[in-house]
């Protein structure tokens, strides 16, 4: 009994491990690659985020810049977009950065490195919105 009940155990544990490796190769292709000095432009709204991912070494300073375009339908200030800066590639908000600072009504953030990884930059709007995004790692 004590050995079938190791075995499950192991079993639960390795299927886990699968799991959320899994999750993590998923999140990394999902988020579109970033090549500092970056500039894309998108559309989103609604429950939808855009990911992407950039590469940056200790030491660096990352600096993040979004705007977009006031919708003639809605009233002034109506439709409203915004992003987050994570360590982790998901979109949680468990991963957020711990360092950097927020400008302009937080449209625009930066930070210097702490340490060298993938850095993981989610765009939101409400309800929905044209958006520029600006990255830069130097």
């Amino acid at each position: 009994m004590r050995m079938k009940l190791r075995q499950a155990f192991l079993l639960l544990i390795s299927l886990t491990t699968l799991l959320l490796a899994a999750d993590i190769v998923w999140a990394q292709e999902y988020a579109q690659r970033l090549r500092s000095p970056a500039t894309v432009r998108g559309f989103i709204g609604g429950e939808s985020h855009d990911s992407y991912v950039i590469r940056a070494r200790k030491g660096q300073t990352m600096t993040v810049q979004i705007s977009w375009r006031r919708e003639r339908d809605n009233a002034p200030g109506d439709n409203h977009a915004e992003f987050f800066v994570g360590e982790l590639p998901n979109f949680d908000g468990n991963g957020l950065v711990k360092f950097g600072n927020e400008s302009n009504e937080g449209k625009r953030w930066s930070g210097k490195i702490p340490k060298t990884g993938n850095y993981y930059i989610y765009v939101m709007a409400h309800p929905t919105a044209h958006y520029t995004l600006r990255v830069t790692v130097k």
